[in-house]
């Protein structure tokens, strides 16, 4: 009986705590959603920096939506559950930050660069820009929506100083973003797309075509700001993560993909 005794008391103040420790030791580990809605020029770099941030922060999860700035400043305003918002340009975060949805001011994590992107073959090597617009074979010319999409809206500002918008009206064809104005020209429904250098050196576009940067002299910089959305929940992963973005490894990674950090 005494023998029995002191088994359980063994077991109570021994074997049982390190089974719960062990226990607790396998549940799942408790995940953080991080929601950012990017520019769609980052399509093919932010996974770059993603994935080693995520390695590190194993409780996080990153989900990202990409699209046109100027339709996230539009949800933002309407409430959409964003944590952070990466635009393709300066104005958009700067809105939302004055109007009061921001948790603290806006900062440049990027700049971009404009290029005319074509289909391999289509019209050789060494051409000008402007020659390359105004060939006899373009029939149309794919852009962003410059109401919605600050590299459409570039990309018009550079038609313009060029004296070519007016003159190529008729062959435009509209994406909603960056990826869709790509996509008319790589699927031939278009010869020649205003898209930024970022996209031009995606893998798909730089084994299927070639591209043309369009002088700075023609457009301003292309600033492109980020925000953290003004929300209680998730706000100090939000900093964590834009520490990370603004970190001598992203930059890097923003600059091997035409960049300027």
């Amino acid at each position: 009986m005494r023998f029995l005794y002191l088994t359980s008391l063994l077991y109570f103040f021994l074997i049982q705590p390190f089974s719960a420790c062990f226990a607790q030791s396998q549940k799942p580990l408790q995940t953080s959603t991080l929601t950012v809605a990017a520019a769609a020029d980052l399509r093919f770099v932010l996974p770059e920096i993603i994935g080693p941030y995520q390695t590190r922060n194993p409780d996080v999860k990153v989900e990202v939506i990409y699209g046109a700035s100027g339709k996230f400043y539009e949800q933002i305003l309407r409430g959409a559950p964003f944590d952070i918002f990466l635009s393709a340009d300066k104005e958009y975060p700067f809105l939302l930050y004055t109007k009061g949805y921001a948790a603290e001011e806006p900062f440049q994590y990027a700049e971009g660069r404009l290029v005319l992107w074509m289909r391999r073959g289509l019209f050789g090597e060494g051409k000008d820009w402007k020659e390359l617009l105004t060939n006899n074979k373009v029939s149309k010319i794919a852009l962003a929506s410059p109401q919605h999409a600050p590299y459409g809206k570039i990309a018009k500002t550079a038609l313009e100083n060029a004296g070519l918008w007016e003159k190529l009206d008729s062959k435009f064809v509209y994406g909603e973003n960056v990826i869709q104005a790509f996509q008319f020209a790589e699927g031939k429904n278009a010869e020649l797309a205003f898209i930024p250098l970022t996209i031009a050196l995606s893998p798909k576009a730089s084994n299927e075509g070639n591209y043309v940067e369009i002088p700075h002299s023609f457009y301003p910089r292309i600033l492109q700001y980020g925000i953290i959305i003004k929300k209680l929940a998730n706000l100090s992963i939000a900093k964590k993560f834009k520490e990370y973005l603004l970190s001598e490894e992203s930059q890097k990674t923003l600059k091997k993909y035409g960049f300027y950090p």
